[in-house]
Formats: C-alpha cells, sequence, structure tokens
C-alpha cells in the first residue's frame, strides 16, 4: 500500500510540472490576452497601455471584436484565411495519401524513393523554401524565363492564394504523409488480399478497406493541418498577397505597423475560436468513430 502511494506521488509530481508549464506559458497568457481584449486595459504594461485606439471598460465589452468584424479588411483577410485553410488542408490530404499509398504499395524502388523524397521539406527552413518558390516560380523567376524563350505567357501564382497554398502544402507535408503512411503499415494485409483475391479493384480497396480503416490518423492530420495553417504567418507573409492578408500576417500589422495591440489580441483570440472548433471537430469525429467502430 505504501508503494502503490509513494508510485502514485511521484507520477502526480511528474504530470503536475508540465502541466505548470502550460498554465504559465499557454493558459495564463491566454486568459490575460482575453481580458485584454474584452476591455481590462492593464496599466503596468505599456506595450498595452500605450496602444492607439485602445477600448477601456470596467466591465467585459465586445466593442473591440465589433469593430473588428464590422471592418471590411477583417472580413476579407477571414474569408482568405478560411478558403486557404479549406484548399491546403484537401491538397495535404491528397498529395499527403497519393505519396503514402506509393510508398505502402507501390513497386519497391519506387516506394524508396517516395518515402526518402517526401522528407526533404522537413529539413528546408520555411523561409528558404518560400525564396525558392519564388525564385522559380515568381515574375521573371526561372519557370517565367524558360517559358518566355518559347513564345507562352505566364501569370505567376506567388503573391496570391495559389502561392500561399502552394507554400503550406510543401511545409506541411512531411508530417502529414509520415502519419498516414503509419496508418497505412498498420493496416491488416489479409483484407486488402482477400479483396484482390475476389477481384476488387484498387478503388474498390481503397474506397471500402483503406479509407475506412485509415480514418483516425486522416482526421488528425485534417484537424493538425487546419490549426497550423489558420495561425501560420512565415508563407503566407512571404508568398501572400498585401491585401487581403492572412489572419497571422494581420495580427502583426496591427501590432507592429498600426500600433494596436488590443485589434491583434482579439484577432488572436478570433483565430483561437476557430482553431477550437477544429479541435472540437476532431474529437467529436474521434470519439463518433470509437463508438461506432
Amino acid at each position: 500500500m505504501k508503494n502503490s502511494w509513494r508510485e502514485a506521488l511521484i507520477g502526480l509530481c511528474l504530470a503536475a510540472l508540465p502541466v505548470a508549464a502550460m498554465f504559465v506559458l499557454v493558459v495564463l497568457p491566454a486568459f490575460e490576452g482575453l481580458r485584454f481584449s474584452l476591455g481590462y486595459v492593464p496599466g503596468d504594461n505599456p506595450a498595452y497601455s500605450t496602444g492607439s485606439h485602445l477600448v477601456t471598460s470596467s466591465t467585459p465589452t465586445l466593442e473591440v471584436y465589433r469593430t473588428l468584424l464590422s471592418s471590411p479588411f477583417v472580413q476579407a483577410d477571414l474569408r482568405l484565411t478560411l478558403t486557404v485553410t479549406l484548399f491546403t488542408v484537401l491538397l495535404i490530404l491528397l498529395v499527403g495519401y497519393s505519396l503514402a499509398l506509393l510508398v505502402r504499395f507501390g513497386p519497391g524502388r519506387l516506394g524508396a524513393a517516395v518515402r526518402s523524397l517526401y522528407l526533404i521539406p522537413m529539413f528546408v527552413p520555411v523561409v528558404i523554401a518560400a525564396y525558392a518558390f519564388i525564385t522559380l516560380y515568381g515574375s521573371r523567376g526561372w519557370l517565367d524565363a524558360l517559358l518566355h524563350h518559347v513564345g507562352i505567357g505566364y501569370r505567376s501564382p506567388i503573391y496570391g492564394i495559389p502561392g500561399i497554398v502552394m507554400g503550406l502544402v510543401w511545409s506541411h507535408l512531411p508530417f502529414a504523409t509520415l502519419l498516414l503512411g503509419s496508418g497505412l503499415d498498420a493496416l491488416p494485409e489479409e483484407q486488402v488480399e482477400a479483396a484482390r483475391d475476389s477481384g476488387a479493384g484498387f478503388l474498390s480497396i481503397l474506397w471500402r478497406i483503406i479509407l475506412p480503416l485509415n480514418l483516425t490518423p486522416t482526421m488528425i492530420v485534417a484537424a493538425f493541418s487546419g490549426i497550423s495553417v489558420l495561425g501560420s504567418y512565415t508563407v503566407p507573409a512571404l508568398l501572400g498577397p498585401n491585401a487581403p492578408q492572412m489572419v497571422g500576417v494581420a495580427m502583426e500589422q496591427y501590432f507592429g505597423a498600426y500600433r494596436q495591440p488590443q485589434g491583434a489580441v482579439a484577432l488572436a483570440m478570433i483565430t483561437f475560436a476557430l482553431a477550437a472548433a477544429i479541435g472540437a471537430l476532431y474529437v467529436w469525429g474521434i470519439s463518433r468513430t470509437r463508438r461506432h467502430g
């Protein structure tokens, strides 16, 4: 009995350290940011108290959110962010699944080559990758010059939605493919072979066996990628348009260029709410899958 209490106490102490770190580094700043966006301006923080267009109130107020959400510029930024997030997640799933299927079911040499190549973006810093995209696909870039020599017109996808999506898919693809591939590796080979022996084609096997059995990794990739894309900054700042902007870039503009920290924090809270909604959908989907699985 004494040993069990000692083991429980040791486990509690080990778990308390990361929980305390998360509380200090995540929960407490998020709570202070929420209070600031609701009108409680801390006087001991000059970065907040000296900002412009401050809304100060002794009781919680949604005036900052009303002002932001009524702005056509913020509305355009939110639409762009949601559009980019949707298309990026869909492309990550499509390309990631294609690569994972090649590794799992493709010929030996092809699978080994794909397994080596899709990991490359993990070792390339995002800033370098973004400038590489600009050099290759930007106006007067390598592809533009090549097509110009053969008399073909070219319109660069960089500095628009396609450029952001390309950069974000590149940076998120290794994680997605690894996770989807691990799920495919865990599939029971007997079911796939039985379906093949009964005459089922690959598309039928994919739709009726592989996708349902690999649903949990798919939902994890979709949720994690969506949350990451929502708050992304580097790729949208380098490859995106000047207006509208992704919410992550707009936050930096509000905080640095416009000197409106309250607006930046409110945008962060809106982004957090969207990310929480994605997380809630993920938890609901996982619980429903386990309940009916």
